[in-house]
C-alpha cells in the first residue's frame, strides 16, 4: 500500500498544480472574503466524497474557516492545518495570476500558504484512495491568520480541535533549503497614541505641548527594553505626528512590534508598554495604549514537537530526501495554539519556497511532489515516533 500511495502522490502533480492555480486566483484578502469562503467550499467539496464531516464556521461580516473531520476512533489522530487568506489586496490575483516557469510556481498566495492546501488535500486523497484507513484525520484551515484573527474564534478552534493530537503539521511554507519550523515567538503589536496641545510654533511655543516629543522619549523607552539574550524585541515600527511643521504638534501615534519566546515574557512586556504609556516626559501630554493584547503565543519547541520533528527526519531518510533542517524563527503562526494545548506540532509543511509576502513569492514545483510524500510517510508511521 505503501508505494501504491506514493506512487499516487508522484502522479498527482499535474492535478495538484490545476487545484494550486484555482486556489492562487482566487483573491482571499483582508477585503475578500468572499474568495475565503469559496476556498472553503472548494476544500470542503473535496473533501466530502471521502466521508468527512464538513463545517464552514462563519461569523458575520468576517472570514469563512472550514473544519473536516473523518473520526476513527482508537486510530492515531493526525490534524492538517493553515490558513485561507493572503495579504494581497483584491484585484491582485487578476493582475499577478498563476504561472509556471523555470520550474517555479509563482502567483499571490502560492506559498503562503495555498500551496500547503493542495499539499493536504492531495496527501490525504492518495491515503484514502489506496485504502488507508488507519488514521483519524482532521483538517482545519482557518480564514482570518495574515490579521491575527480579529474577528472571529478561530484561535479556540485549533485549541479545541489540536487537543488530543497525536501529530499536527502546519502547512505553513517550508524554507528554500527545506527546513520545517520547531518554534517560533510569539507577537504582540499595541498603538500608543499620544494628545499634546497645538501652539504657533514662533510665537508661543511655550503655550503648546508636543505629542512628537513625548512620544520620541516613549519610541527610545520602549527600544531600550530590548533583551536580545532572553529573545525579547521591541520595534517601534510606524511613527506618526503632527500637522505642518510650525505648529506644535497635538497628536502623534506609533505602533510597536513585540516579539517574545515565552508567555512569561509577552506577560511582562504587556506590563512594560503599560509602564512606559504611563510616565509623562512632557507636560500635559497625555497616552493611551490599545491593542496591547497577544496576537500570538509562541510556539515553545516542546518534547513533543522535538519527537515529531525525530519521526520527519526519519521519514525523509526512508524516503531518500536530505533531512529537513530545524528552525527557530521570529515569525509568528496558528501552530502556536496546537502545541499550547499539547500536541506535537510541526511548522513550515508546505513546499520548499521563497519570498513570503512578496509579490515574487515563488515556490519549487518538485518540491510538492516530495513534501506530500514526506507527509504521508508521517502519517502512515505515526507510531514509529518515539
Amino acid at each position: 500500500m505503501e508505494n501504491k500511495i506514493l506512487e499516487q502522490i508522484k502522479n498527482s502533480e499535474t492535478d495538484m498544480l490545476g487545484t494550486l492555480e484555482k486556489l492562487v486566483n482566487i483573491d482571499s484578502g483582508y477585503d475578500a472574503i468572499e474568495g475565503t469562503a469559496e476556498i472553503a467550499h472548494i476544500v470542503g467539496d473535496f473533501l466530502t466524497p471521502y466521508g468527512f464531516e464538513v463545517q464552514y464556521l462563519e461569523t458575520p461580516n468576517a472570514p469563512t474557516h472550514v473544519l473536516a473531520k473523518r473520526p476513527r476512533p482508537g486510530k492515531k489522530k493526525v490534524m492538517l492545518m493553515g490558513h485561507m487568506d493572503t495579504v494581497f489586496a483584491k484585484g491582485t490575483a487578476a493582475a499577478r495570476p498563476f504561472k509556471v516557469a523555470d520550474g517555479k510556481a509563482y502567483g499571490p498566495g502560492v506559498m503562503d500558504m495555498k500551496a500547503g492546501i493542495v499539499l493536504s488535500l492531495y496527501t490525504v486523497k492518495a491515503l484514502l484512495d489506496n485504502g488507508w484507513d488507519d488514521t483519524d484525520l482532521t483538517l482545519f484551515f482557518c480564514g482570518d491568520e495574515e490579521l491575527a484573527h480579529p474577528l472571529t474564534d478561530a484561535v479556540e478552534w485549533f485549541k479545541k480541535e489540536g487537543l488530543g493530537k497525536d501529530a499536527v503539521f502546519n502547512m505553513e511554507p517550508g524554507r528554500e533549503d527545506g527546513s520545517v519550523v520547531i518554534g517560533r515567538k510569539g507577537v504582540i503589536r499595541p498603538v500608543l497614541t499620544v494628545r499634546g496641545i497645538a501652539a504657533h510654533a514662533g510665537n508661543e511655543p511655550e503655550k503648546g505641548a508636543s505629542a512628537v516629543l513625548e512620544l520620541c522619549h516613549k519610541t527610545i523607552a520602549l527600544h531600550a527594553l530590548t533583551d536580545l539574550e532572553v529573545g525579547t524585541t521591541y520595534n517601534v515600527g510606524v511613527f506618526n505626528g503632527g500637522s505642518l511643521a510650525n505648529i506644535v504638534a497635538d497628536h502623534a501615534e506609533a505602533r510597536v512590534d513585540i516579539r517574545f519566546k515565552t508567555a512569561e515574557e509577552a506577560e511582562k512586556a504587556i506590563k512594560n508598554v503599560e509602564a512606559v504609556a504611563a510616565k509623562t516626559y512632557v507636560d500635559k501630554t497625555t497616552t493611551t495604549v490599545t491593542e496591547n493584547r497577544i496576537e500570538f503565543m509562541p510556539l515553545e519547541t516542546t518534547a513533543g514537537v522535538q519527537k515529531l520533528y525525530g519521526h520527519l527526519a526519519k521519514q525523509a531518510e526512508k524516503l531518500g530526501l536530505p533531512v529537513p533542517g530545524a528552525l527557530y524563527v521570529g515569525g509568528s503562526a496558528d501552530s502556536a495554539w496546537t502545541a499550547m494545548v499539547g500536541a506535537p506540532t510541526l511548522c513550515g509543511m508546505g513546499p520548499q519556497a521563497v519570498g513570503a509576502h512578496s509579490n515574487n513569492e515563488y515556490l519549487f514545483v518538485s518540491s510538492m511532489t516530495e513534501r506530500a510524500q514526506l507527509l504521508a510517510m508521517c502519517i502512515m508511521h505515526l507510531e514509529e515516533m518515539q
